[in-house]
């Protein structure tokens, strides 16, 4: 008996089993708090799907996105207690949204929540954003020991709605915007942009003394000769929709009877041209097919002030001609597109070539009154806040080419989407105000002021970009 007492054989196995009991009991509480970080997981996974669906939402009505349609159905709350059923989280009793995979009963004991809100600053950073608060509370177990009856497991993102901080003042729709030569391109109010994905989708070909003083942005790449005008050209971004093309959509459905007194007289020269409506609902035929049709402004003076239309043929401005519009006058040139006056209408066109001087402001307001019933419509008529020409003329290699002297200028939009538009010698030498080109693809080669100051504070529609990010 007094050796068995004595021998220590199997103290060690005791030992262990003594030292495992806390060891499993430290395991065991590890792997109850590792289902905690994966519910964890779980819940920022659907609390960013919910903060991005409801900014998403939210970019509908903070600021329409131009050229796209959202549906406003559902509140941005809805919206986004939507997508977090989808990742099975939601408030007790309010699991009927489309997709939810929420269960209809938990176990006891088990409750989730979401809770969406807007915001008008985060961080302080003034802006729009949807905050999403999703929550899973749950009872513990062996976590009761350390004095845990139940762990609330949460999680929270912010979305946030960005636009451009400058917004571009030129857009090129489908290809690139070129500068060559040796062209000064200044706008310190606003952006230049392109939607090409080529790998030259703003290109620089010519000597350093091409100066661009822009925020400018790309689809595709940024391609030069020499210096450094790449540097501050934004690549790979995303692409900017084309906030006019309603209007493409409202000018195609015009139709002769749309103007009651057809085609307008031919006007004498040097004296003011007669708009739509002053006196006669007209339109003017560039027709060579018929006689005394009013083809050019060549060598002649004209002042403008309505909105005028054009149709199947050439409106040329050339020679020393002078086309303006004395303050306060404005005017809008719209050039109707093909098959307006008969199936062999090949539409109208803008050619300007020789050293004309030009001076013309687009309206900051246009009335019902002003144009054909079917442009009447308050969403075309703020569509054409600002809009200067339109010209649909099919595309073309040799597109469209604006010159001019440098007392000339153009004071709104010109807004050409179907061909490239060229910008030569001092033609685009711009008064202060309004100056914004939309087109198919734009090429510089003389000097150009841009500025779409004034178009903002006439409420015109500018090309802009919403994203949508994550910033917590």
């Amino acid at each position: 008996m007094r050796n068995m007492l004595r021998c220590r054989r199997g103290s060690a196995a005791f030992a262990t089993v003594v030292a495992l009991v806390p060891l499993i009991g430290v395991m065991a509480l590890g792997g109850e708090a590792g289902s905690w970080y994966v519910t964890r997981q779980r819940a920022q996974g659907a609390a960013d799907a919910a903060a991005y669906s409801g900014a998403l939402r939210l970019a509908c009505d903070s600021a329409p996105q131009p050229g796209t349609t959202c549906s406003n159905t559902q509140t941005v709350d809805w919206r986004a207690k939507q997508v977090a059923a989808q990742n099975s989280f939601c408030n007790s009793g309010d699991t009927s949204y489309p997709g939810a995979t929420c269960a209809t009963s938990l176990p006891a004991g088990v409750s989730k929540s979401v809770q969406i809100a807007t915001l008008t600053s985060w961080n302080g950073t003034a802006g729009n954003f949807v905050q999403a608060t999703v929550g899973q509370q749950q009872p513990t177990y062996l976590a009761q020991l350390l004095g845990l009856s139940t762990i609330n497991v949460v999680a929270t993102a912010v979305a946030g709605v960005d636009s451009l901080a400058k917004p571009p003042c030129v857009l090129a729709l489908k290809d690139a915007v070129t500068f060559q030569g040796s062209p000064k391109v200044s706008s310190p109010s606003c952006g230049i942009s392109s939607n090409s994905t080529a790998d030259n989708a703003i290109g620089f070909k010519g000597n350093s003394g091409i100066q661009v003083n822009a925020p400018s942005y790309t689809v595709g790449g940024c391609s030069q000769t020499g210096g450094s005008q790449c540097t501050g050209v934004k690549t790979y971004q995303q692409p900017i929709p084309n906030p006019l093309s309603g209007f493409d959509t409202a000018i195609s459905s015009l139709k002769t009877s749309d103007f009651p007194d057809g085609a307008c007289p031919v006007p004498s020269t040097n004296t003011p041209l007669p708009a739509y409506g002053s006196p006669k609902k007209c339109y003017y035929d560039l027709s060579s097919k018929v006689s005394g049709a009013f083809t050019s402004f060549n060598n002649n003076s004209y002042t403008l002030s309505g909105i005028y239309f054009f149709a199947d043929g050439a409106l040329t401005i050339g020679g020393n001609a002078t086309i303006t519009t004395p303050s306060p006058a404005t005017a809008t040139l719209i050039l109707l597109p093909p098959k307006f006056m008969s199936p062999s209408d090949n539409g109208a066109t803008l050619a300007l070539s020789g050293n004309p001087t030009i001076q013309i402001s687009a309206p900051s307001i246009v009335l019902a009154t002003q144009v054909p019933a079917p442009l009447a419509s308050s969403t075309v008529l703020k569509l054409m806040t600002d809009l200067l020409i339109y010209d649909p003329e099919p595309w073309s290699k040799k597109g469209i080419n604006i010159t001019g002297n440098s007392s000339s200028y153009f004071d709104g939009t010109v807004y050409v989407p179907n061909t490239p538009v060229t910008y030569a010698g001092n033609s685009s030498s711009s008064a202060p105000g309004c100056y914004q080109v939309i087109a198919y693809a734009v090429n510089f080669i003389g000097d150009t002021t841009l500025d779409n100051r004034q178009c903002k504070s006439d409420l015109a529609i500018t090309p802009n970009v919403q994203t949508v990010r994550l910033v917590q």
